[in-house]
């Protein structure tokens, strides 16, 4: 989907799997076509879409009401250098929308919108990036420095393990739960519509609890 010609990055081949991976990042896509309310102009006859789309748009933690576009956009780059400078943010956290479940249409819609403009610009790559290249930019800079890795795969990197996974039929939504533990015998829940949603989840605490306590570390040390 995307082109990237002019990057020369100096490191291991496995870290441009993990930009090319990030860039393609259902969640991210999302966001971004939500930032720039393209959401609006999608139509269909689904209210559970719509019920879908509605929830993750009108997330204020996601997209503040008093935030532009640009800001949207922005937000991604200012968490990445707030975060290189150990800064506590407790409302904008990058994995809440970088890893989140948004409705898969929206990603779907943002791609099929790129290869509209290609089809319409006479299969012309040049027109695709002009137009698309600046809804991207400040995503794409700072991906390449701090690339979002997927939590399950972190994790398992870091010698995490998976402890259970189980079905919780006790309340009104069926709901799939997943233990796992890090290698200092801390443990972490996840919980979502499916197994693998809930075992990214509790991934996704152990790395965070993991980030912190090096931060605290380097802080301390």
């Amino acid at each position: 989907m995307y082109s990237l010609t002019t990057i020369k990055i100096l490191c291991y081949s496995g870290k441009v799997t993990d930009i090319r991976q990030d860039l393609s990042n259902n969640g991210r896509i999302a966001y971004i076509l939500v930032a720039c309310d393209l959401h609006k102009k999608i139509l269909h006859n689904s209210t559970d879409l719509f019920s879908q789309i509605s929830s993750y748009a009108g997330d204020e933690d996601l997209f503040p009401k008093d935030q532009s576009t640009d800001e949207y956009l922005s937000k991604w780059m200012n968490l990445a250098y707030l975060n290189k400078r150990k800064t506590s943010i407790s409302i904008y956290d990058l994995d809440q929308w970088a890893d989140s479940t948004a409705p898969k249409a929206l990603a779907g819609v943002f791609e099929a919108l790129v290869g509209a403009i290609f089809l319409d610009s006479g299969n012309c790559l040049a027109t695709v990036w002009r137009v698309i290249e600046p809804l991207l930019r400040k995503y794409i800079d700072q991906s390449i420095i701090h690339p979002n890795l997927n939590p399950i795969r972190s994790f398992s990197e870091h010698g995490g393990k998976l402890i259970k996974e189980s079905i919780d039929k006790g309340g009104d939504t069926q709901m799939a739960v997943c233990i796992v533990q890090m290698p200092n015998g801390s443990l972490f829940e996840g919980r979502d519509v499916n197994k693998k949603l809930a075992k990214a989840n509790a991934c996704r605490k152990a790395m965070k609890q993991h980030q912190h306590n090096e931060n605290m570390f380097q802080q301390t040390g």
